[in-house]
Parts: structure tokens; sequence; C-alpha cells
């Protein structure tokens, strides 16, 4: 597996050197400005900008007017000399903005994050199918391509996928899963502590009451690590959550989550306007699950949801359903190359 998300580039600069790197990689795309206001008007479209301010025209706008924009948009700048010498430390950490569709080879590391304001959408569920679907297609994969792919990164990607919750009171992930499991803050300071591997699946359950007592840096650290370690990331979310600003660097995609009960939906366009707003440089996105009860699609309003879920019978199975349509959403389309075995089939509807 590769770094390979489609990345949108702004080249400020007159060096070919910078050209040429761009026009063979497959994973970038990138618009060339050098008047300081196109440059400005390209800043929401793009995450790196590659700028040699002694190239640039100003105009309408003076060079500390455009460092301004630059700093007020958060997006990446380096230098020619900088880019040319290390390309990979510039794009390998960027992702598309879209956050569907264009995704022509899966990442090293992605972390989607299923948040709501309240339980009872089905965010835990479609988290851990999401997981566990992961997992078993890559597992397939993995055996199919043995000879290409070769021993040692097997056992290296035997663990792809990560479970982290972000919750208060009771963990969902150990009651739902029924499994006795190290929790967060024994693992974040018990060196000797191991987390617990179901099905492919690294899991860590929240136990708020303990974790909250451990410095922000210690808590950081170790999930950063276990990101890193991982090619996916889930975590399922209560929002707001006092401890998210240790992992909220590192999520590609905010999923808002609700079922068609039309208090979630409301509760799911606030909450989506409300990380729209705080994390403009991430991607937000709609989710809606259990959807198929006729009465209740009346109530459903304006909003454009990016995945719909169907209502299916024993989701708790973990068969795939669910996270077969927001794989194949998320990583459009390069997940049909993977994910061989076709749209899982659902139990009958009870």
């Amino acid at each position: 597996m590769v770094t390979g998300r489609v990345a949108k580039v702004l080249v400020a600069t007159q060096s070919e050197a910078v050209y040429e790197i761009l026009k063979a990689r497959r994973d970038v795309s990138y618009e060339i400005a050098l008047y300081t206001g196109t440059i400005e008007a390209l800043l929401p479209n793009v995450q790196l900008v590659v700028i040699d301010y002694e190239d640039i025209v100003e105009y309408p706008l003076k060079e500390a007017d455009l460092r301004q924009a630059l700093f007020a948009a958060r997006v990446r700048e380096c230098s020619s000399q900088d880019f040319v010498t290390d390309p990979d430390r510039y794009l390998g950490g960027l992702t598309t903005r879209e956050p569907f569709g264009g995704m022509y080879e899966l990442p090293d590391n992605y972390c989607v994050a299923f948040v709501s304001y309240s339980g009872g959408t089905g965010r835990t569920t479609v988290a851990l199918d999401t997981a566990f679907h992961y997992a078993a297609v890559m597992k397939a994969y993995r055996e199919k391509h043995k000879d290409e792919i070769g021993l040692e990164a097997q056992s290296a990607g035997e663990n792809q996928a990560l479970v982290v919750e972000m919750t208060y009171g009771v963990s969902s992930l150990t009651s739902m899963t029924g499994l006795e499991m190290p929790s967060l803050y024994q693992l974040a300071t018990q060196p000797d502590a191991v987390a617990h591997t179901y099905k492919g699946v690294t899991l860590i359950p929240m136990d708020y009451e303990n974790v909250r007592m451990l410095s922000a840096e210690l808590l950081q650290g170790y999930l950063q690590k276990r990101l890193k370690e991982h090619s996916l990331t889930v975590v399922d979310c209560l929002w707001p959550h006092g401890l998210t600003s240790a992992l909220e660097d590192q999520v590609n995609l905010w999923l808002v989550v609700a079922s068609s009960r039309k208090d979630t939906i409301v509760n799911a366009r606030k909450l989506y306007e409300e990380l729209h707003e705080r994390f403009r440089e991430s991607h937000v996105g709609l989710l809606l699950n259990q959807t198929g009860n006729g009465a209740a699609e009346a109530d459903l309003g304006d909003l454009k949801w990016d995945i719909k879920l169907s209502r299916v019978a024993r989701a708790d199975d973990y068969r795939g359903p669910l996270g077969y349509e927001v794989l194949s959403r998320i990583f459009s389309p390069v997940w049909e190359d993977y994910d061989k075995s076709g749209k899982p089939q659902r139990k009958a509807r009870s």
C-alpha cells in the first residue's frame, strides 16, 4: 500500500524542478499562479503552496497581505528548494478536500471519526462494522497477493485497523463486543499493557474517569503512535468530548451520524455546522443510518447526506454491509480494487 491520496498543490514559483516532480506523480493535481490576488483566491482549494516570494507579482495584494492570507487559511507552505529536496515530506500527509471520490490509491494512514451529539444513532455499530470489514478485506487481499507482497509486508499488515473510543460513562465498545480488554488509561500508562485484538482489529475502549487525569501530552503521544501503526483508524466519538484534542489533528474525515429519528437529524445539522466551522481544513460529512422506514423518510429534511445506510437486521453480527457502504464511498474508486467480494449479503429484515 502506498501513500496516494489525491492532493491539490498551488505552485507559486518559477522553479522548473517543482513542475517536473509534480508532473511525474499520480497522487497530485496542481495549479500555477504568480499574482498575489490569484494565489489568495485559490487557497481554499489546495492543501500545499510551493512558493518563492521573490517570484510572485504583488498585484493586487502586497506580500505581507498574502502571507497573512496563507496563515489564516492554515495551508501548508514551503519554498521550491525545500520541496525539491524532499517532496514526500510535504506531499505525504495531504488529502483532497473532497471527502468522497478521487481516491486512486489507498493511503498508508487514514482516520475517520463517527461522531454525534448523543447515543441512539447506531454510531458504535457502524464504526465497528467499518473496522472489521476493512480488516477482513485487507486480509483477503494480502492472501491473494502474498507472492507479490512478501512475508515481511504481510506480517506488518496483520492488524491494520484500529478503533478508538471517545465517549463518557460505560464503554460501548466493551459492552457491544462482550470482550474484556485493557482500557485507554492502562494502555497509555502501563508499558507492558497490550491492546486487545479481535478479528484483526485493535480495540482501545475509553475509561474517561481515569483517562481525564492524564496529561494531554502523554495521551496525545500514545494515540499518535498507535494511529501510525495502523492504516485505518476508526474513532467512535461523542461530541463534545474533553479528550478529542489528543487526536483531532489526525482525523481526515468527520462523519456526523444520524438515524431516521427526527431529533437525531436536527442534532446532526447543528453538529455538522459546528464541525465545519471548527475544522475548516478537514473533511466533514453526513451519514444517515437505519434508513428504509417509509414513515420516517418524510422527516429527513433537506440535508445532503453523503452516505445513506439501509436498516440491517442484526447489524451487530458485523458481517460487513455497513462497512462496505462506508469504505466504498470514502475510498472511491480504489476500494473496488481491494474489495472483490462484492456487496456483502444483508440478512432479511425482521
